[in-house]
């Protein structure tokens, strides 16, 4: 698990937009990428990251940017002999340098970028993720990260929020489902906001712990639990194809395959702030999830 303090930058709002407290960060996660899948919304995303980039928010990578080897995918590429392996080396980052080309805008505004089951290790030890995070200029979290946003409030390190993000575990057919894995870290971590992606469920939640400041008064502390979305089409129709034409044109994703559900296009916004506890010396985060 990788930990470290950020503190926020200053990113310039050409629209103004306020959604906590002594805003002093807007994070928006974005992972499930699936760069490169069937049917991938690139206007979608590109408009998503100029409305993103308008308002001056900082992003966190949850993992899974291009769509690219399964677990069990990366066991029979690693039988591959070095020169073929060197040969996928470039095919690989080649399609990580067309994500760029979408994400480079966003270029300087990242915490860090996780990593996901879909992955793709190089030659060299390195992996892609980690040339992504070359590209856009930030830390490579791997697995999990727990992070301090240092909201700048001298002598009160209690306003500071904890951000604890992982890749994610598990899924559900139900929109409640996908957040149980995400309630269990409660059990393990202290944080304030917990997110994971993988399930592709954009769905979060906030909830008010009870607490006593320092000084003896009863508080609210709001937690927020969320799956951080995708940008993978789930269903892709068409009207019947010519039958001399290849059935994977008409075969569909391995989500359409088990009838899953498909999840809403695009990712969370968390609005990251500070305010003083009622009655007392001490602060606490505002956090206001908008999904």
């Amino acid at each position: 698990m990788i930990h470290f303090t950020y503190k926020p930058k200053n990113f310039k709002q050409s629209i103004p937009w306020q959604l906590a407290k002594n805003q002093t960060m807007t994070l928006m996660p974005l992972g499930d990428i699936h760069f490169g899948s069937r049917g991938f919304p690139e206007k979608h995303l590109k408009d998503n990251i100029a409305w993103a980039l308008d308002r001056g928010m900082t992003f966190v990578g949850m993992g899974e940017y291009c769509d690219m080897a399964s677990a069990s995918q990366r066991q029979l590429l690693g039988q591959l002999r070095d020169e073929s392996r060197a040969e996928l080396d470039v095919m690989m980052k080649d399609k990580i340098d067309q994500l760029f080309k979408i994400l480079e805008p966003t270029k300087g505004h990242w915490i860090g970028l996780l990593e996901g089951d879909h992955r793709f290790d190089l030659t060299t030890g390195t992996s892609i993720d980690q040339y992504l995070c070359k590209l856009l200029d930030c830390p490579f979290l791997g697995t999990s990260a727990m992070i301090r946003i240092n909201v700048g409030v001298k002598n009160h390190p209690e306003a500071d929020t904890i951000l604890y993000v992982h890749h994610g575990i598990g899924s559900s057919r139900t929109a409640g489902g996908h957040l149980i894995q995400v309630e269990n870290l409660m059990k393990v971590f202290s944080a304030d906001i917990y997110l994971m992606g993988h399930s592709h469920s954009k769905t979060g939640s906030p909830i008010d712990k009870q607490c006593i400041s320092p000084d003896g008064i009863h508080y609210h502390r709001t937690k927020i639990l969320a799956r951080t979305g995708a940008w993978i089409r789930a269903y892709i129709s068409s009207s019947p194809h010519d039958l001399n034409e290849p059935v994977i044109l008409s075969r569909g994703s391995y989500i359409e395959q088990k009838a899953y559900t498909p999840a809403a296009l695009g990712g969370i916004v968390i609005g990251i702030g500070y305010e003083q506890v009622n009655g007392s010396k001490y602060y606490k985060p505002a956090l206001h999830l908008s999904l």
